[in-house]
């Protein structure tokens, strides 16, 4: 038996993953509490834990950047209860020469009043994770 609270966080991820493929996910900045805090795993250019709305949305808009906008999610799952999320999600791109397609699992924390207060994301490649965000190599901008 689900709550209210239940279908709403799941809905809410839904939303945020919608967001995000049609490329608005500047739209959902009401959806994070302001000291919201995303936390990445690693070493990458991508790794650290990024506090309050307006980090997470710099960080956020760094994906497209990076990958001169071929980096995309697509939602595969979502599992919900009163106060968490988690969502298996596949994600790809390219960047400098390198491709990623793995699954990934954002686990989100909400507020009573149904505002993320945290995600916490994890690949399922680690190895395959770091090598795509990890530093650039001067060869890959020569063409070498």
């Amino acid at each position: 038996m689900s709550s209210e609270s239940t279908r709403r966080n799941e809905a809410l991820v839904r939303r945020i993953f919608d967001a995000f493929a049609r490329k608005q996910g500047f739209s959902l900045r009401d959806c994070f509490a302001e000291d919201a805090i995303w936390h990445v795993p690693g070493a990458s250019l991508m790794a650290g834990t990024y506090t309050g709305r307006s980090e997470i949305f710099r960080f956020l808009a760094r994906l497209p950047k990076l990958t001169n906008g071929t980096y995309g999610s697509r939602l595969i799952d979502v599992l919900a209860s009163e106060e968490r999320a988690a969502a298996l999600y596949r994600a790809f791109g390219e960047r400098d020469g390198r491709s990623l397609d793995i699954d990934q699992l954002l686990l989100f924390t909400f507020r009573d009043d149904g505002l993320v207060t945290e995600v916490v994301a994890l690949p399922n490649d680690p190895g395959a994770f770091e090598f795509f965000w990890g530093p650039v190599s001067i060869e890959s901008h020569k063409g070498v």
